[in-house]
């Protein structure tokens, strides 16, 4: 069956780009010569190896590079979103438990440990950060004059006014002590970041808002960014007052940059390939869609939906990822991925050729259990014949619920400690059926 085709495929896709899996892909130790890509550190010439990280994925990407470096003991401290006991296997290891996606007094509490972390160290000494999403709100220290309780309300307005990833944390810089490449000023030591991107052209000045990348963005400055989304009148006064008076400062220049290197290990272009791979392996002809999923969520379906709708002649998975945006209101169930399927679903009714899969990689969409959803032409014959009212549940942003009504509709995996974005993934087959109208 298509449906149970894609949904073990996607099961299969979240075991291969596990953080550890990824990490240890990227990373490789021969005798005392750490090698990341093409290049390579030897460890003896450092005192001291430290671990640092914040992210979603923070734990399984410890527990990789600390079996890569077990011999060296190294001390780490890491700053994450769940509440886990893969803590207790770690050596030498504190770890935070912060808030996601929301910034708390735990976020500041996290940030000034980790501030304090790297002072203690030296010259002569290397640190490893693991920097995965979810890193803008796990660790934060508001700038003078703003308080946490401003950054909370700029940021769930920025939330649910739908502004891409890339330009809430333009704004989360200007507002910060730590983002934007501030962190990196805080040791001494030689630094290396090995980074999970969740973000659309992996620019790392946006993967979680940059804490140790020190090269400026050319991007549009943070008011500018606001206007555009109509959500800057929205935000805390002081927020707006501080903006309009520092959004196109430069950062004060340093006698010493820090001696930081960054790599990417993980992303949703290496997603994307992992997928294929699989797809082919299951001799399924596969091709990646020649866009990426960016922009309004409606928008999205009716260019996924023309996309599928062209093929007639053969069996094809067509492939794309990236990450819609849906500008949220009232007080549904759901997020961007099983709207996205529940928009898809709207336009498909006759096309029973088609089978589509949308789906998070962090395994959490919105403020549902599910990672995403799974739908094809028998999803929209029950929702007929249940008397569900499509156009309803789209208006109230409430997708997870109308999936719970339909059968084998919801995909839940749980929370995979990771977010590379998302992926779609679209079965065509036209020789199934055709002609069978409904609805």
């Amino acid at each position: 069956m298509p449906k149970q085709l894609l949904r073990e495929s996607f099961n299969e896709l979240l075991d291969t780009i596990k953080p550890d899996v990824l990490l240890l892909n990227q990373c490789k130790l021969n005798e005392n010569v750490l090698t990341i890509h093409e290049t390579s550190y030897d460890l003896e010439q450092f005192k001291n190896i430290y671990v640092v990280g914040s992210g979603k994925a923070v734990l399984p990407m410890a527990e990789a590079i600390q079996k890569l470096l077990h011999t060296y003991h190294p001390k780490s401290l890491l700053v994450g979103a769940y509440c886990s006991c893969r803590e207790t296997t770690l050596e030498n290891t504190t770890y935070i438990q912060s808030t996601h996606p929301l910034p708390s007094q735990k976020s500041i509490e996290a940030a000034t440990k980790l501030k304090e972390f790297m002072n203690i160290m030296d010259e002569d000494d290397l640190y490893i950060y693991l920097l995965s999403g979810g890193s803008s709100a796990l660790i934060e220290i508001p700038v003078e004059g703003i308080t946490l309780e401003d950054i909370e309300k700029t940021t769930h307005v920025m939330l649910r006014g739908g502004m891409p990833i890339d330009a809430m944390n333009s704004v989360r810089k200007k507002l910060s002590q730590i983002k934007g490449g501030k962190l990196a000023f805080q040791s001494k030591a030689k630094g290396v970041v090995l980074v999970l991107s969740d973000v659309l052209g992996n620019d790392l000045g946006t993967i979680g808002s940059g804490p140790l990348y020190i090269k400026e963005s050319e991007k549009p400055d943070p008011v500018d960014r606001l206007h555009s989304y109509n959500l800057f009148e929205k935000i805390p006064l002081q927020v707006q007052n501080y903006l309009l008076q520092n959004s196109k400062s430069k950062p004060a220049e340093v006698s010493s940059i820090p001696r930081v290197e960054h790599f990417i290990v993980g992303s949703n272009e290496i997603v994307l390939q992992h997928a294929k791979r699989i797809l082919q392996d299951k001799n399924i002809t596969t091709k990646m869609i020649d866009f990426q999923i960016q922009g309004n969520v409606e928008d999205v379906a009716k260019k996924l939906y023309e996309v599928a709708a062209t093929n007639n002649t053969q069996r094809i998975c067509y492939i794309a990822g990236g990450e819609a945006t849906v500008v949220v209101h009232g007080n549904g169930k759901g997020g961007r991925n099983q709207h996205l399927a529940l928009c898809f679903l709207n336009l498909l009714k006759g096309d029973e050729d088609i089978t589509f899969l949308s789906a998070a990689t962090d395994g959490i969409d919105g403020n549902s259990t599910a990672a995403g959803a799974i739908i094809d032409w028998y999803t929209h014959v029950e929702a007929v014949t249940n008397g569900l009212n499509i156009k309803h549940y789209l208006e109230n942003l409430d997708s997870s619920t109308f999936f719970s009504h339909v059968d084998d509709a919801l995909l839940v995996s749980g929370p995979t400690h990771n977010n590379l974005l998302d992926i779609v993934i679209i079965l065509t087959e036209p020789q199934i059926t055709k002609g069978v109208t409904y609805g």
